[in-house]
């Protein structure tokens, strides 16, 4: 009878391990569109650091009181519709969720600009280019959450043109609008759409004035065509 408690004891001893480092982890939504951003939710704090991948992206998750660890996981505008899944890995434990991007038709425009803009010259290129290498350093920085609560537009015009749309420039090039456009006079307030930092106030090729907030959690909001700044970096 002896052996067989002691037989007893060790097994929950072996299984005790495996009971205080399990973790259950939401994903909401569970099905998107191209574009579209979802949310990874589990049990932790800033003591217990775990990390997400989705297709080739690797996505930190950061404390968001109560605790609880979020990460926030953007889904590419180009992403083919299928099931997907995402792993969540902590304390050397995986888990696997399942994600639906379903298919989604976004609206084709046509648009007529300055040739300058659709075909660059050589020097407007080498800006352009060297722009770009300026922005993609920005966006790995992966800072502590800065945003709270809801998140609201930046003016209080309308809306004209939408994210997502297909645009065919001057009948030879295509591009996907990856922002949303506001009407708006000059010297009309913008305002940044929740708290955060400013990283950029820069005058570049493509977006004029621009300034970039960072909310932190890999979050960032663009703003372009400004036609001043009222904060710096």
């Amino acid at each position: 009878m002896k052996w067989i408690y002691r037989v007893f004891f060790i097994a929950a001893v072996a299984l005790i391990p495996l009971v205080s480092h399990a973790y259950s982890v939401n994903i909401y939504p569970s099905e998107v569109i191209p574009g579209d951003l979802f949310l990874l939710t589990m049990p932790g704090d800033a003591g217990s650091p775990a990390e997400a991948k989705f297709r080739s992206d690797t996505i930190q998750f950061f404390p968001a009181g109560g605790g609880r660890l979020i990460a926030l996981v953007p889904v590419d505008v180009n992403t083919p519709p299928d099931k997907y899944t995402v792993s969540v890995t902590r304390g050397g434990e995986t888990r696997t969720l399942n994600l639906t991007v379903k298919t989604h038709k976004f609206k084709t425009v046509k648009l007529t600009l300055p040739e300058g803009k659709v075909t660059l010259i050589p020097e407007n290129q080498k800006r352009a280019v060297k722009e770009a290498l300026l922005l993609n350093k920005i966006w790995p920085e992966q800072t502590s959450k800065a945003w709270s609560g809801k998140f609201t537009d930046p003016t209080k015009t309308e809306v004209s043109q939408i994210f997502g749309v297909k645009r065919i420039m001057n009948e030879k090039k295509t591009s996907v609008h990856r922002g949303m456009d506001f009407r708006g006079k000059t010297g009309t307030p913008v305002r940044a759409i929740n708290s955060g930092s400013v990283v950029l106030t820069d005058d570049l090729f493509y977006g004029g004035n621009t300034l970039i907030v960072d909310h932190g959690m890999g979050l960032y909001s663009v703003y372009m065509h400004l036609s001043k700044f009222k904060v710096s970096k």
